[in-house]
C-alpha cells in the first residue's frame, strides 16, 4: 500500500528556514556595536594619552617655576641655585636631572646631591655636605677635610669636635692621609685623640690623652691597623707610644 504524501511540510521548512534569520541578524548586530564601542575607547584613550603627554612635557602647566636648595650649611642655596643653572619656564620632564646633579657635585663642599622633580612646578636640589674630620689652620682661619682626604672649604673657627691637624695643609697627599686617617677610627679610639700631625702622607702619628701618641704611619690598611691599636690600648695601658705603623708587627714603649 503506497504511503501518502506529507501535505504543507514544504512550506512548513521554509518558515523555520526564514525563521532563523532574524536572531542571527540581532547577534552580527550586537557584536558589530560591541565592535564600535571598543574602538570608541580605544581612541579615546589616545586622544587622552596623546593630550596627557602634551600636557606633562610640553604645555607650560607643568612648566618649572621654582628651583628649592636644602641640606646645606656651608653653602647658601643662591650658591648651589647658580652652580645648577636651572632654565625656568622649560617642562619640568624636560629638566636634565643627572646634568645639574653633576654641576652641584662640582662644588667643592658638596658630597652628594638629588635633584628631583616636585609636581606640579618644584625642581628640589637636596644637598649633603662633607662632614670634616680635621681642620689645618691657615692664615685667616682652617682648612676642613673630610674622612676621604678631600679639603673642601676654608672656615674662620675650628668647628666643634674637629681635630686640629698640624703640619703641612698645602700638601694634598698630606692633608688625603691625615683626612682618611681620623675617618677611619673607630669611635672607641677616636674619642682618645686630641690632635694629628704628619710630616708626610706616611708619617700620620695621633696625639691621644694622657700624653700617649700612636705612630699610624701610611693611609694603607686602616682597618687592621685600628683594630691592632685597640687591642694594645687595652692590653698595655701604660704605654705611652703605640707603634702600628707595621700592623702586622706592632709596637709599644
Amino acid at each position: 500500500m503506497a504511503a501518502r504524501p506529507r501535505k504543507g511540510r514544504g512550506a512548513d521548512d521554509d518558515r523555520d528556514i526564514a525563521d532563523l534569520t532574524g536572531p542571527i541578524r540581532l547577534r552580527h548586530e550586537r557584536a558589530v556595536r560591541r565592535q564600535r564601542r571598543r574602538l570608541l575607547v580605544v581612541l579615546v584613550i589616545g586622544v587622552l594619552a596623546i593630550a596627557g603627554t602634551w600636557v606633562v612635557a610640553f604645555s607650560p602647566v607643568l612648566a618649572t617655576r621654582t628651583v628649592k636648595v636644602s641640606g646645606t650649611t656651608l653653602l647658601t642655596p643662591a650658591q648651589v641655585t647658580q652652580a645648577a643653572r636651572v632654565p625656568l619656564d622649560v617642562p619640568l620632564v624636560q629638566q636634565d636631572t643627572g646634568a645639574i646633579g653633576t654641576a652641584v657635585r662640582a662644588l667643592a663642599p658638596v658630597r652628594d646631591v638629588a635633584v628631583v622633580r616636585s609636581w606640579p612646578t618644584t625642581l628640589d636640589i637636596r644637598v649633603t655636605e662633607r662632614t670634616p674630620t680635621v681642620a689645618y689652620p691657615v692664615e685667616g682661619g682652617f682648612v676642613l677635610v673630610d674622612g676621604d682626604g678631600v679639603a673642601y672649604a676654608m672656615v674662620p673657627k675650628l668647628p666643634k669636635d674637629v681635630l686640629q691637624a698640624r703640619g703641612s695643609g698645602t700638601d694634598p697627599d698630606i692633608t688625603a692621609a691625615v683626612g682618611r686617617t681620623v675617618g677611619t677610627l673607630p669611635a672607641e679610639v677616636r674619642s682618645q685623640v686630641r690632635g694629628v700631625r704628619a710630616d708626610s702622607a706616611a708619617a700620620v702619628t695621633l696625639e691621644l690623652d694622657g700624653s700617649r701618641t700612636v705612630v699610624w704611619g701610611g693611609p694603607e690598611d686602616p682597618g687592621l691597623k685600628a683594630e691592632v691599636l685597640m687591642v694594645l690600648l687595652k692590653q698595655v695601658p701604660s704605654a705611652k707610644v703605640y707603634d702600628v705603623s707595621a700592623p702586622a708587627f706592632p709596637t709599644t714603649r
